[in-house]
């Protein structure tokens, strides 16, 4: 009996463990099976081995000459040349750090891809949520309405009912029945898109609730924000970049030399011996260097710009959030003072209210309750797109 009793827990705890879902855990499974985000991936890698291929000197030259005897000089005469070219050793330490930067960008630019992906996926998941918030009050106001409608015709058959009456239960059934079936079919929509971002493949949605975050204070917000926005970082790194890459470009205006090993053998006479070789771009240098530092002033205004553009982006978003939030607050202070169904339900039996004036208080509970879900869900909608970011 006790080791069932331990095998009983044992599963009881992996069950737990397998049904149990976030918004996290949904997401990471989105984030793996995205074909964007995998596309995203396979682009960063290859541009990685793009960046990189100038970072070390090209691979050494090697020529043959082959020349038959002539009428001086008797015997064949056969050249062989070996030689590495090479630029000032800056240049490469310079281009190894561009090329950094830019695979640094390149990953920034997919962690905003990623970001844009499952914020979609985020407020899918929120519109989700509403969704089967609603269709479970709605599932209870069908049940509602049903019975409202069948006690009314036994009513009208003892002549307790009239016909006025019996026409708007029917009404309101007719009303609670079409917002059930819209609803059912937006759920279907709904599912359906998390399924095309989670690559073509089902996902078991088995999440009940919001997630769990608040409104931080704005000043907090815009310092983690300008320290860890993927935007803004590629961005910074784009600067970065181009300040590094007017480095190189100045590095290429100097000397570039050649180290070699070269042969030449005339008849019976064989020579050997050392090449050196010097390259100086003299009329290449003025137009490349202006060219770079134009692009890195273009850069650094533009990461202004982008800056700017964001922190104001910020502060309306938070705005939108905080108003959001205080509505939510106001909706639910009136909700706890309004009369619920089952208030309404009791005077309609006492006999308090009339069946006309039943439905039009219940319309108006409706009203505000389906506000309130709709406030709650924007609100949600307003924190995930303020905190996109942190994806």
């Amino acid at each position: 009996m006790k080791n069932k009793n331990i095998i009983l827990l044992i599963l009881l705890l992996f069950s737990e463990g397998v049904y149990a879902q976030t918004f996290d855990s949904i997401l990471k499974t989105i984030d793996e099976n995205n074909k964007d985000i995998q596309a995203g991936r396979k682009y960063v890698e290859s541009k990685s081995y793009e960046y990189r291929q100038h970072n070390l000197p090209e691979g050494p030259e090697l020529s043959y000459g082959y020349f038959p005897n002539n009428d001086n000089v008797p015997g064949t005469k056969e050249v062989f040349e070996v030689s590495q070219s090479f630029q000032m050793p800056c240049f490469y330490r310079n281009h190894k750090a561009y090329s950094n930067l830019q695979i640094s960008r390149e990953e920034m630019d997919q962690m905003v891809l990623r970001q844009e992906v499952l914020s979609q996926a985020k407020n899918l998941l929120i519109e989700y949520i509403y969704l089967m918030k609603k269709i479970s009050i709605v599932d209870k106001r069908l049940k509602f309405a049903d019975d409202i409608y069948n006690a009314y015709l036994i009513r009208l058959e003892v002549g307790d009912a009239n016909a006025l009456e019996i026409n708007k239960a029917k009404l309101h059934l007719m009303q609670v029945k079409k917002q059930e079936k819209q609803l059912r079919t937006e759920i279907l929509s709904v599912r359906e898109e998390l399924k095309k971002l989670n690559g073509g493949n089902d996902i078991d949605i088995d999440v009940n609730d919001y997630p769990s975050e608040t409104l931080i204070e704005l000043d907090s917000l815009l310092l983690e924000r300008l320290s860890t926005d993927p935007e803004l970082l590629s961005s910074q790194k784009a600067v970065e970049a181009a300040q590094r890459n007017l480095k190189v470009t100045k590095n290429l205006q100097l000397p570039k030399f050649s180290l070699g090993y070269g042969t030449e053998k005339v008849a019976d006479e064989q020579f050997k011996g050392v090449l050196v070789g010097v390259s100086i771009p003299l009329w290449s240098s003025k137009r490349s260097i202006q060219q770079a530092k134009l692009e890195s002033e273009y850069f650094n205004l533009a990461n202004v710009s982008e800056n700017e553009s964001k922190m104001s982006e910020t502060k309306v978003l938070y705005s939108k959030a905080l108003n959001f939030q205080e509505n939510l607050d106001s909706y639910q202070s009136v909700l706890s003072s309004v009369n619920s169904e089952e208030l309404l339900n009791k005077s309609l039996k006492s006999g308090e209210i009339s069946i006309i004036e039943f439905f039009t208080e219940m319309f108006y509970y409706y009203e505000i309750y389906d506000d309130f879900l709709t406030v709650e869900k924007e609100y949600h909608q307003a924190l995930s797109n303020l905190y996109k970011y942190r994806l």
